[in-house]
C-alpha cells in the first residue's frame, strides 16, 4: 500500500538517510525557495516504514548543525548589522558613474603609460597612487570599497590627471604586494576546516629588513646585577640549551659558532660553549683548548671571554693546517666539529629569533552581537618591551571563525619546525647583508581561560583547576587544613612530558570505550586536550559500536585494533603546542596582571565593597571619588557618577583607577578587614607594574609578602572565595614568573585587545564570506605599507639587490606625525630635563624679580632685583614628566646630594635675559616633611608642611633638580573633610546654575604619599627610606591562620552544601510533578487507537512537537567567550 504525498521529497522521513542525496537535498532546504515550487505528489515505497526515532535524530544532527554555524559566523547574515550602510545605496550610483567598468591589462598599462613617473616616489609610479595606498592601509582608518571608489571619483572630478580606476588601484596594490609583501596561505587543519594564515617567516623577516626595527634587535641572554627591564635579562632564555639560542658571534663576514675551535688574539685556543652579555658586553662561556703530539685536549675548567678577544674561527684554523686534521686525544668529550648550524647557515649569519604568540576569541563585531573569531597574534621579544607596547610592533597570525585556537596553533607549529632545518634567508638592514634566522616561541601570553586551554588544562572550575602545578582537589582535601593551605602557595610544577604522558594514558584508555574511566582520568589530573578530546570521542564511539557487533569479543582485541585505526589516522592526535621545541605550555603561559589583577582581583573586591553598601554611601564614595588629586596617576579624569551608575559593568581602565585610589575614599563605608583588603590589593598593584625591577631578590622578597597579604585578605573576607576563583591561587605563580620573564607587566596583553579594534574593522568590511582570507589580506597590505615607509629593504629583479623605496615616501613617516599616530608609531622623542614651558606672551607678562614668591626665599642666588622674570606653565622633570603648578614632586636640592625631598609646584620662572644671572628657570616650592613613620589607617608615608616664622615656607632650586612627579592625597580621614562645597556643573563646555556637591578639604597642611599609584613607583620606592616602603605581613604565623579559616570554612562549605541538596531535591520533585501533570492532561486529550495504522497520517506539526519533547534536548546557553573547559 502506497500512500500519496504533497510535501517536498527531502522532507519524507528516512527517505535518504545518511545518504548522498540525502545530503544534497537537505542543503537545498536551507533557504525557502522550495516553498515556491510546485507541489509534486509522489509515493512512499511500502517498504520503507516511519522511524520516529531515525527521524528525531536526522532533526536533531540538524539542528546542532545549524547551531553550529550560528555560532561560528558561517550565516549568510552574520554581520550585516556591521556593514558599511550606504554600500548598497552607493552600488547603483557607482555603476552609474562607470567607476566599476571592466578593465583589462590594456586599461592598466595604458594608465601607467599615460602618467609621469616620480622616483622618488617608487616603487609608486607617482604621489597620487603612493598617498591612496597609505589612505587605504591606516590600521585605524579603514575605508569601505564605496568610499574608496568616492575618493576616486572625487579626484577626478577636480580635474586631477593621474588619478587611477578603482580595479587599476587593486592591481596595482597586488603587484605591490608580489614585490615587497607577502600573501596569506590557506591551510586545512586535521579537523577539516579551512582558514588563512600570514606566515610569520615572512613578518619577521621584514622585522631584520626594517632599519626602525633591526637596529633594536637582541639576540643573546644577558647576566645583570642591576636593574631587570628586559625578558633576555631574565631566567627564561637562559632555559634554552645554547644549541637552541643563537649560536654564533658575528665579526664582520666571520662566524664564531659555539662548539667550535676558535682562536683568541692571545694565541690560545678555546672551545665557547655560549653566547652571553655580561656587563654590557658579548661573552663566551670557553673551555680552553691546547695541542699535544697525542691529539688536542681540552681543559675541564670554564672561563668567560669577551667576544672581542675572538680572532680566527674554526674555518680559519682548518684553512691554517692545510691537509692536516684536528685530531682529539679524548673524541668522546668532544662534539662534531664544524657545527652542523653553520652548514645550515650556508655562509649568512644565523640568528635565532624568540616570537611570543597571543590567542583568544574575538568578536567580528562592535556591536553587541558577537560574532566569534579566534585570533593569533605575535610579536618579536628580540625588541625592548617598551616598544612592544606600540601597535606598529604587533603582528597579524590568523583569524576563523570555524578552526579552534589549536588547529591555528598547527600550521604556526609547522611553520616554526621548519626553520629549525630551513633556517629563513632574509637581508639585515643593521649589518647590510644577508641573515638567516630560526624561531622560537618562549611564552603563550593570553587571558586564563585561553591559557588553559594551550596547556591542555581543563579550566579553573575544575577540582585541579591550576594549569601550571598539582594544588587543588576534591572538596574533602581542599577545606582541609593542609589542602587550604596549599591553596596558598604554588604547588608542584607540571611539565609539558607529563601532560604528553598523560594526553596518551586518556587516548588508550578511551580504546577500551569506558567514557566514565576517561572522564574520572580527566578530573583527577586536570588534564583535558581539545584535540585529543576529538579524538576519544571518536574511539568511545567505535568501540561501543564494535561491542555491540560482537558482544563476544574481547576488550583487547577492540583496543588494539582500534590502536591500528588511531596510529594511521592523518593528523595532530594531541595538542600541538606540545610538539614545539623548548616550549612548555603549563609554564610558558605567565600569569597576566589584566585578567587576573584589574579583572579578576580588583573586580571581586569592587563587587564585594559596592553591594555592601547603601545608597547613601554610594552616594558619598561617587563624590569623594570625584574629588581625587589624579596629578600624578597617568589615568583619565574620573567620571565617578558613571561608574557608580554603572558599576556592574566597569571595564579595566577603571578597575585600574579603583585600584590606585579606593583605599582614601572608603573610610565609614566598608569594614575593617575589607579596607584591610583594598589596602593589600592596592600595595600589591604598585608593585606588579613597574617596567624594570633594581633588585630582583628583593623584590621577590616583597612580592611575596603582598601576595601573601592579598589572599590571606581575601580569607578574612571571604574563606571561600580561594576555593572557587582560581584567579587567588594564580597570584604566587607570578613570583616564578617574574623570575623567569621579568616584570609583569612584558606579559601584560593590552596591547592586544587594543590591537582587537583593527581586526574588527577589517571583519566589518569584508563580505563575510571568506572572512580568513579577506582579513589576512589587509592585514598583509598594512605590513607592506608599514615596511615600506619605515624605510623597509625588499628584493629588486630588476636592480638584482636589496632596495629600499623612493626618498619621498621614506620621508612620510618622519616628517608626518599623524601617518605616525595612524600606524601606532610613537616616534622617540628628545626631553631636556629642567625645561620650563612658557605662557602665551600675552599672558606671560614679565615681571621684576621683587615681585615673585620666589626673590622671598632665594637666599642663595644672586638674581638682580630689577631683572625681568615670565612665569611658566609647566617644567619637564628628570624622569621625563611634565610638572605643573600644584603637581607634587621629589626633588633635590643640590645635583651631586643623594638626600630626595618632597614638595609641591607653586611658581616656575624663566628670566628674560637668559644667562645673565646665576639661573635661568626656577621653580618654587612649597615645603613638606616627611614623617617617620607610616600612616595608621593606610599604612602610607605622611606628609606635614614645614611652617615658618612667617607662615609657609618655600624651596627655590633649579628647575633641573626636579626627579619625578608623584601622586599626594589630602588626610581627609584623619581631618574629616565634609562633602559641604557646591561646585558648579559643565555641560557642553558651558557652566551651568545647576551645582554638585564635592569634598570641602579641613586644611591644607595634612597629606598622604599614594603608594598605591603605578606611575613612578618604582622611583619613588627607592627615594623613600627602606623603612617607609618595607611590606609588613599582615600574619606572621599564616599557616596557623589558614587553619584557623580551613576549619570555619568546612562548616560554613557543609551548610552550603546541605542547603543546595535540599533545594535540588525539591526543583526534582517540582519538575517531576509538573511532568508527570503534563502526561496525565495530554493523555486525556489524545484519541484513542488500537495500536495498528490504518492509513490516518498524524501531522507533522504533531509528531515534531511530541518527538522534541522526549528526544531533543533544549539547545544549551552559549557563553560568550566560552571555550568548553571552564571560564575562570
Amino acid at each position: 500500500m502506497s500512500t500519496p504525498n504533497l510535501l517536498p521529497s527531502s522532507s519524507i522521513p528516512g527517505m535518504f538517510a545518511d545518504t548522498e542525496e540525502a545530503m544534497v537535498m537537505d542543503s537545498d532546504c536551507l533557504d525557502d525557495s522550495w516553498m515556491r515550487r510546485p507541489l509534486i505528489p509522489i509515493t512512499i515505497p511500502e517498504h520503507l516504514t516511519f522511524n520516529p526515532e531515525e527521524e528525531h535524530a536526522r532533526l536533531h544532527r540538524q539542528y546542532l548543525l545549524m547551531l553550529e554555524q550560528a555560532f561560528s559566523g558561517t550565516d549568510s547574515n552574520t554581520g550585516i548589522e556591521e556593514s558599511d550602510e550606504t554600500d548598497a545605496f552607493l552600488a547603483d550610483e557607482f555603476r552609474a558613474l562607470d567607476l566599476e567598468s571592466p578593465t583589462d591589462e590594456e586599461d592598466i598599462a595604458n594608465f601607467f603609460n599615460g602618467i609621469t613617473k616620480d622616483k622618488d616616489y617608487a616603487p609608486y609610479p607617482n604621489k597620487t597612487t603612493a598617498l591612496l595606498d597609505i589612505l587605504d592601509n591606516l590600521p585605524r582608518l579603514r575605508l569601505s570599497t564605496s568610499q574608496m571608489q568616492m575618493i576616486l571619483w572625487l579626484l577626478k572630478e577636480t580635474g586631477a590627471t593621474d588619478v587611477p580606476s578603482y580595479k587599476v588601484f587593486r592591481q596595482l596594490q597586488a603587484d605591490l604586494r608580489e614585490l615587497c609583501g607577502s600573501s596569506p596561505k590557506a591551510y586545512t587543519s586535521g579537523l577539516g576546516n579551512h582558514f588563512y594564515v600570514n606566515d610569520i617567516r615572512d613578518s619577521v623577516a621584514r622585522d631584520f629588513s626594517n632599519p626602525e626595527i633591526a637596529r633594536h634587535l637582541q639576540f643573546y641572554p644577558e647576566e645583570t646585577d642591576g636593574p631587570i627591564s628586559e625578558v633576555w635579562q631574565a631566567a627564561r632564555w637562559k632555559e634554552f640549551s645554547p644549541a637552541q639560542l643563537t649560536p654564533m658571534y658575528a665579526r664582520g663576514l666571520r662566524q664564531f659558532y659555539i662548539e667550535e675551535l676558535a682562536q683568541l688574539k692571545d694565541g690560545s685556543y678555546v672551545i665557547p660553549h655560549n653566547w652571553i652579555i655580561r656587563d654590557k658586553i658579548l661573552h663566551a662561556d670557553c673551555t680552553d683548548a691546547s695541542f699535544s703530539p697525542e691529539g688536542w685536549t681540552v681543559s675541564s675548567t670554564t672561563r668567560s671571554v669577551a667576544a672581542s678577544e675572538f680572532e680566527l674561527n674554526f674555518e680559519d684554523i682548518v684553512a691554517r693546517l692545510g691537509d692536516s686534521d684536528i685530531v682529539w686525544k679524548d673524541k668522546t668529550t668532544i662534539p662534531e666539529m664544524p657545527n652542523p648550524l653553520r652548514k645550515l647557515a650556508q655562509g649568512d649569519d644565523l640568528y635565532v629569533v624568540m616570537i611570543p604568540v597571543w590567542a583568544d576569541d574575538v568578536s567580528g563585531n562592535k556591536s553587541k552581537q558577537y560574532n566569534k573569531h579566534i585570533n593569533l597574534y605575535m610579536v618579536n621579544s628580540c625588541l625592548p618591551g617598551h616598544l612592544l607596547q606600540q601597535e606598529y610592533f604587533i603582528r597579524f597570525v590568523s583569524t576563523s571563525p570555524h578552526a579552534t585556537s589549536p588547529e591555528q596553533f598547527s600550521a604556526l607549529r609547522d611553520q616554526v619546525r621548519e626553520t629549525e632545518t630551513n633556517p629563513v634567508r632574509c637581508f639585515n638592514a643593521h649589518t647590510k647583508r644577508p641573515c638567516r634566522f630560526i624561531l622560537r616561541v618562549p611564552s603563550l601570553p593570553a587571558d586564563n581561560p585561553q591559557q588553559s586551554e594551550e596547556a591542555s588544562h581543563i579550566g579553573g572550575n575544575g577540582n585541579m583547576g591550576c594549569r601550571k602545578c598539582h594544588t587543588g582537589g576534591p572538596h574533602e582535601h581542599t577545606e582541609s587544613d593542609f589542602g587550604y593551605d596549599a591553596l596558598h602557595y604554588e604547588g608542584v610544577f607540571r611539565t609539558a612530558q607529563e601532560i604528553r604522558d598523560e594526553l596518551q594514558k586518556q587516548l588508550r584508555q578511551a580504546m577500551y570505550g569506558v567514557e566514565k574511566t576517561v572522564s574520572d582520568m580527566q578530573t583527577a589530573t586536570g588534564v583535558k586536550d581539545k584535540v585529543a578530546q576529538h579524538w576519544i570521542e571518536q574511539l568511545l564511539a567505535k568501540a561501543k559500536d564494535l561491542k555491540q557487533a560482537d558482544p563476544s569479543r574481547s576488550i583487547e582485541s577492540v583496543a588494539e585494533e582500534l590502536q591500528k585505526w588511531f596510529d594511521d589516522q592523518p593528523g595532530d592526535k594531541i595538542n600541538p603546542l606540545l610538539d614545539i621545541a623548548g616550549l612548555d605550555p603549563s609554564q610558558d603561559t605567565p600569569v597576566e596582571i589584566l585578567h587576573t589583577i584589574l579583572l579578576g582581583i580588583i573586580k571581586y573586591i569592587w563587587h564585594m565593597v559596592h553591594t555592601s553598601m547603601s545608597d547613601t554611601d554610594r552616594d558619598l564614595f561617587a563624590i569623594r571619588l570625584q574629588a581625587t588629586n589624579i596629578d600624578g596617576l597617568t589615568v583619565p579624569p574620573i567620571r565617578a557618577a558613571y561608574m557608580m551608575q554603572y558599576r556592574n559593568n566597569l571595564i579595566g581602565k577603571h578597575f585600574k583607577t579603583l585600584m590606585q585610589t579606593m583605599a582614601f575614599h572608603v573610610h565609614d563605608i566598608v569594614t575593617p578587614a575589607q579596607f584591610r583588603l583594598i589596602k593589600a590589593a592596592g600595595a600589591l598593584g604598585a608593585l606588579l607594574w613597574v617596567p624594570e625591577i633594581e633588585n630582583m631578590a628583593q623584590y621577590l622578597k616583597d612580592l611575596d609578602t603582598l601576595i601573601g597579604n592579598v589572599l590571606d585578605a581575601f580569607g578574612d573576607v571571604d574563606p571561600s572565595k580561594i576555593l572557587i576563583k582560581i584567579k587567588l591561587h594564580l597570584l604566587p605563580h607570578l613570583l616564578s614568573d617574574i623570575r623567569r620573564f621579568g616584570p609583569a607587566i612584558r606579559n601584560s596583553t593590552e596591547v592586544f585587545e587594543c590591537y582587537n579594534a583593527i581586526f574588527r574593522l577589517c571583519s566589518i568590511y569584508s563580505n563575510h564570506q571568506a572572512p580568513s582570507r579577506d582579513i589576512a589580506l589587509k592585514f598583509c597590505g598594512m605590513d607592506r605599507l608599514r615596511h615600506m615607509i619605515s624605510g623597509g629593504y625588499y628584493w629588486s629583479d630588476g636592480d638584482k639587490k636589496w632596495v629600499q623605496a623612493g626618498k619621498s615616501v621614506l620621508d612620510i613617516l618622519h616628517s608626518k606625525p599623524i601617518i605616525q599616530r595612524h600606524l601606532g608609531w610613537v616616534a622617540p622623542t628628545k626631553l631636556t630635563p629642567g625645561l620650563i614651558r612658557m605662557k602665551s606672551k600675552k599672558k606671560a607678562i614679565p615681571v621684576e624679580w621683587s615681585m615673585t614668591k620666589a626673590s622671598e626665599y632665594s637666599t642663595r642666588l644672586n638674581v638682580p632685583l630689577s631683572s625681568l622674570w615670565r612665569h611658566g606653565t609647566t617644567v619637564t622633570a628628570q624622569s621625563g614628566d611634565r610638572c605643573a603648578i600644584g603637581s607634587w614632586v621629589i626633588f633635590k636640592d643640590d645635583a651631586m646630594s643623594d638626600l630626595y625631598y618632597v614638595g609641591r609646584v607653586y611658581e616656575l620662572l624663566i628670566h628674560e635675559q637668559g644667562a645673565s644671572s646665576d639661573a635661568t628657570q626656577l621653580v618654587t616650592l612649597e615645603s613638606f616633611n616627611l614623617g617617620d613613620s607610616l600612616h595608621p589607617d593606610f599604612d602610607c608615608p605622611v606628609l606635614q608642611r614645614v611652617d615658618s616664622l612667617g607662615g609657609k615656607d618655600f624651596t627655590v632650586i633649579e628647575s633641573k633638580l626636579i626627579q619625578f612627579i608623584i601622586s599626594v592625597q589630602h588626610d581627609c580621614r584623619l581631618m574629616h573633610c565634609r562633602a559641604s562645597l557646591l561646585q558648579p556643573q559643565v555641560q557642553e563646555r558651558q557652566i551651568m546654575e545647576k551645582t554638585n556637591h564635592t569634598i570641602s578639604h579641613s586644611d591644607d597642611e595634612h597629606f598622604i604619599i599614594n603608594m598605591f599609584a603605578l606611575h613612578n613607583a618604582t622611583l619613588l620606592r627607592k627615594a623613600l627610606p627602606r623603612s617607609l616602603t618595607t611590606p609588613r605581613p599582615l600574619y606572621e604565623d599564616r599557616r596557623a591562620h589558614h587553619a584557623e579559616i580551613a576549619s570555619l570554612l568546612r562548616t560554613t562549605q557543609a551548610v552550603k552544601r546541605a542547603q543546595t541538596q535540599e533545594k535540588r531535591k525539591a526543583t526534582l520533585a517540582s519538575n517531576r510533578a509538573k511532568k508527570q501533570a503534563a502526561e496525565e492532561a495530554r493523555k486525556e486529550k489524545a484519541p484513542e487507537h488500537d495500536g495498528e495504522y490504518e492509513g490516518e497520517m498524524i501531522s507533522d506539526e504533531e509528531e515534531a512537537e511530541e518527538s522534541h519533547d522526549e528526544q531533543i534536548p533544549p539547545p544549551r546557553k552559549h557563553r560568550r567567550g566560552g571555550r568548553g573547559t571552564g571560564r575562570s
